[in-house]
């Protein structure tokens, strides 16, 4: 088994922060007021980016 990133959950004021740490050393970060929707838009990503 491997890990392919790791994933922060934050609130930051009203916004919720996603960030991704990803395998290669690189970092995401998704914000938004609707939690769903920083998770949506992260997992979208992600499966952009792991499918390669």
């Amino acid at each position: 088994m491997e890990t392919v990133c790791h994933i922060e959950i934050i609130k930051d004021g009203r916004d919720f922060v996603a960030r991704v740490h990803l395998a290669d050393g690189s970092t995401k970060e998704y914000r938004h007021r609707v939690f769903e929707d920083a998770l949506t838009e992260m997992v979208i990503d992600l499966q952009e980016e792991l499918a390669e």
